[in-house]
Order: structure tokens, then sequence, then C-alpha cells
């Protein structure tokens, strides 16, 4: 049994990654900067809040006096974390010269300045222990250059380059490091304003022929929490179907050779 703090908790691969750790026999606190949706979330979960499995805090992760507030609920609760899901995130898109300043600044306190918080104020307690585990999901999009992305890309390379860094920083004292990098996934966050035709192309151009489901992430998470994984370290992990392996071009279906 281990003890999970994930942000972001109540959809889409958040929701998901919290019930795997539930199944899995872990306690689990999950945040969230709304309530509502983490009320029905209790209740339809209600079997581990009565268990005492079960937790949510509300938390802008942003904010340090908020983080600040969920080491104490989780200290409280859980007496620790072992595990740290950098989950939450929001997507806002746009070409550069048409993305507004206050949405520059919304995604990246959220997107960077949020793990970089979560990370601060849980790894004093994870290297008192030495033995820690922090998992970011970042995005394909921190790996490759996307369109009308930029901010948001730029977000999730930040992700990926603190994980790596922590990562060398604390192997040593016995916390690891790993970051996801999903593709586009079936998740509200993507699948909110996006038409069926754009939903259709980000289908076919995978070589899986479909996007991935929230619980294949959740399935990552849970391997990369575990022990089976404690040599992997520092490690930006691709979850895509394959997209990532492909240079965009034509499939070539020449046989003849020129000789």
């Amino acid at each position: 049994m281990q003890r999970i703090v994930l942000t972001g908790g109540n959809s889409g691969m958040g929701r998901e990654t919290v019930i795997a750790f539930l199944k899995n026999g872990d306690n689990v606190t999950f945040t969230s900067r709304s309530t509502k949706a983490s009320e029905e979330m209790l209740e339809e979960l209600k079997e581990y809040v009565d268990n005492g499995q079960l937790f949510f805090c509300q938390c802008d992760q942003s904010k340090s006096e908020d983080v600040k507030a969920l080491v104490k609920f989780v200290d409280e609760k859980m007496g620790g974390c072992d595990v740290l899901v950098n989950n939450a995130a929001i997507f806002i898109g746009g070409e550069v010269a048409d993305v507004e300043e206050e949405d520059y600044d919304l995604q990246m306190a959220i997107n960077v300045k949020g793990p970089f918080l979560m990370s601060k104020y849980f790894l004093p307690q994870m290297l008192a222990r030495k033995r820690g585990n922090i998992i970011s999901v970042s995005s394909l999009s921190g790996k490759r250059g996307g369109y009308n992305c930029a901010v948001y890309s730029a977000s999730k390379a930040a992700v990926n380059n603190l994980t790596r860094c922590m990562a060398l920083d604390y192997m040593a004292r016995g916390v690891r490091a790993n970051a996801v990098n999903p593709s586009a996934t079936a998740t509200k966050m993507f699948m909110t304003g996006s038409t069926q035709e754009v939903i259709d192309g980000f289908n076919n151009n995978n070589p899986a022929g479909r996007i991935s489901r929230p619980e294949e992430i959740a399935e990552l998470i849970l391997f990369l929490a575990s022990d089976k994984s404690a040599f992997i370290n520092g490690q930006c992990i691709s979850i895509d179907g394959g997209l990532s392996a492909w240079t965009a071009e034509t499939k070539q279906n020449k046989t003849e050779v020129l000789k």
C-alpha cells in the first residue's frame, strides 16, 4: 500500500489514475481547483471514502499557500506522500502572435509552476524517508512541435526538463522522477471544442488508428509508481500508439528497385 497524491483527479487521465490506484489497494488524495465534479466523484466512489482510502482537497497548485495547506492535509489524512502525480494542466490554443499574455501566464502557472511547487513542498518528506516517487503527466507536445499550441507545448517541454533535472538531483537520495508523454487522449480537455473532423484527423494520423484512452495512461503511471520500475529514472516516456516514431512522410508502397 502506498500513499498517493494526484493533482487534477476528477476527470480524464487523473480520474482513471485515481481509480487504478484505489483498485491496487493504495490510499489516494486527489485535488482540483473546483469542487462540484470532485464531490460527485467522491459520491460515486463512496466505498473507498468509507474505507479511508480516498480523500479530496481543493487546491490551486499554482499558489504556494494552497500547496502548503495540501501538504498539511495529506499528513493529517494519510501520514504523508509516497508517490506524487503531477497531472493537473490546462490547454489554451493559439499561435504566438495571437496568444493573450494572460493566457500565457495562466498556462505557465498551472502547467509549470504547479508541478514545481508540488514537487518542492512534497520533496522534503520524501528525502527525509530516503524514498519517494514523482510522476508528471506531460505531453507528446513537450517533445515535438504542433499546430496552434505553442505555449502549451513550451509548458510541457519545461515539465520534461524539470523531471530530468529532479531525477539527477535526487536519485542518490532515494527519490525517482519520471514523466509520461501522451499524444491526444480521449479526455474532456481534448474532446471539448474539437470538431468531429479534427478528432477523425487525430485518429487517422496515429499508426494505431485511434487516439489513446485515459485508462491506458493510468496503467503506465501505475507501473512507474511501483517497484517494478525501480531502475527507471529521468525518463519522459511517450505513450502514443507509435506516433512519435513516425516521420509524417507518405506511406511508400514501391517494391521495384532501380538498378
